[in-house]
């Protein structure tokens, strides 16, 4: 699988840019409709056609499987924006894209996860519930992650507002592999390797 896992998109995207240019991409904002500040998904979205790269934006709590899927299928990279991790595992989960998306990266297409969608790939995301709250109607029994990696990303690390979080979160959970990444690195997944990429 090839992933790019990031806290800011707008500011490592051009990281790979190659990748993107004349690349149609499956912008999925899920994570953020709830969100209050949302100026990351503009940003993430005015870079993307920057860069040369056709969207198609799409709310997957809003859409049936048939439409999800015909747009997984028609994509060459698929775009989680960030937001709520929490909200957005539930909407992937309720609607079968968890399966759905592993089947499009075995295909070789591209992964790029932002903040909560870079949290998401994790084999749980318990350990970001002191950023990102549990909505109210969280229908979850579990909080087991996507498991496209087997680390734990920690987006936002020592970056304001999340630094004292960040903090805690990384003593708390000091037994998990976690990979902290503050907004201007990036972490490249291809062929179960990981590195960490700084613009």
């Amino acid at each position: 699988m090839r992933l790019f896992l990031c806290s800011h998109f707008s500011s490592v995207g051009s990281l790979i840019k190659e990748e993107i240019n004349m690349k149609k991409v499956l912008f999925i904002p899920t994570a953020s409709i709830y969100e209050e500040y949302k100026g990351y998904v503009g940003s993430a979205r005015k870079l993307f056609k920057k860069l040369g790269a056709a969207l198609t934006e799409m709310d997957i709590s809003k859409e049936d499987y048939a439409s999800i899927e015909a747009a997984f299928n028609d994509a060459d990279i698929i775009y989680f924006t960030g937001g709520n991790s929490f909200f957005l595992l539930e909407q992937l989960r309720k609607k079968g894209v968890d399966k759905l998306l592993k089947e499009e990266l075995n295909k070789g297409k591209l992964f790029i996860g932002e903040s909560a969608g870079a949290i998401v790939c994790a084999p749980d995301i318990k350990y970001i519930e002191m950023m990102d709250e549990k909505p109210g109607d969280y229908s979850l029994t579990d909080d087991g992650g996507l498991s496209l990696i087997n680390f734990y990303v920690l987006p936002h690390y020592l970056t304001a507002p999340f630094k004292k979080i960040t903090e805690k979160i990384l003593e708390e959970f000091n037994d998990l592999d976690i990979c902290p990444i503050n907004n201007s690195q990036a972490v490249i997944v291809e062929d179960s390797s990981k590195r960490i990429v700084e613009i």
